[in-house]
C-alpha cells in the first residue's frame, strides 16, 4: 500500500525487482491525492484481501507508506489503513504477514505511534519508521523476512 505519484513504480520495479525478487510481488497498487479515510478503508480492505489471499504456510509482508507527504494528511489516510487492520486481523494472523510502514508528512508522528501500538494489539508484526528511514532498507527487510 504506496503512496505517491509512482512510488510503487519505484520500489517494486527499480527496488524489489533490482534485487532480483519481482516474481515475490503479490501487489502492485498505490494511492494518492489527498485521500480521505473512507476511500482509503475501501482500498486497504481490497489491498488486504488480496494479500491474504490462499494462505500457503510461507510468511508475507506489505509495505505500507512512502515518502514524505506535502498535503495530505496522515491522520486521516492512516485511520483507514487501521480501521482496515483491524477488521483484517484474523486473514493477516492467517498468514503470517509482517507489516512495514514508513512515512512523513503532516501529523505522521502521532500516527507511526498508533501503528506500533496496533501491533502489539493484534499480535501482528509492524514495524514502524519516519522518513529518518529509507525505502529501499524497508523494502530489503520485507524481503529478507519472507525469505527467512
Amino acid at each position: 500500500m504506496v503512496v505517491g505519484g509512482g512510488a510503487s513504480v519505484i520500489y517494486a520495479d527499480i527496488v524489489i525487482g533490482d534485487m532480483g525478487y519481482a516474481s515475490e510481488l503479490g501487489n502492485y497498487a498505490e494511492y494518492s491525492g489527498a485521500s480521505n479515510e473512507e476511500e482509503v478503508l475501501q482500498y486497504a480492505r481490497v489491498v488486504i484481501n488480496c494479500a491474504t489471499a490462499e494462505p500457503d504456510g510461507r510468511k508475507r509482508a506489505l509495505l505500507i507508506g512512502g515518502g514524505i507527504a506535502n498535503f495530505t494528511d496522515i491522520a486521516s489516510t492512516f485511520n483507514g489503513i487501521i480501521r482496515a487492520l483491524k477488521e483484517k486481523e484474523s486473514k493477516l494472523k492467517a498468514v503470517r504477514m509482517h507489516l512495514y510502514v514508513r512515512r512523513g508528512g503532516p501529523n505522521y508522528e502521532t500516527d507511526l505511534v498508533r501503528l506500533r501500538a496496533l501491533g502489539e494489539e493484534l499480535g501482528v508484526p509492524i514495524e514502524v519508521y519516519g522518513p529518518e528511514a529509507k525505502m529501499t532498507g524497508i523494502c530489503k527487510q520485507a524481503i529478507e523476512c519472507i525469505m527467512s
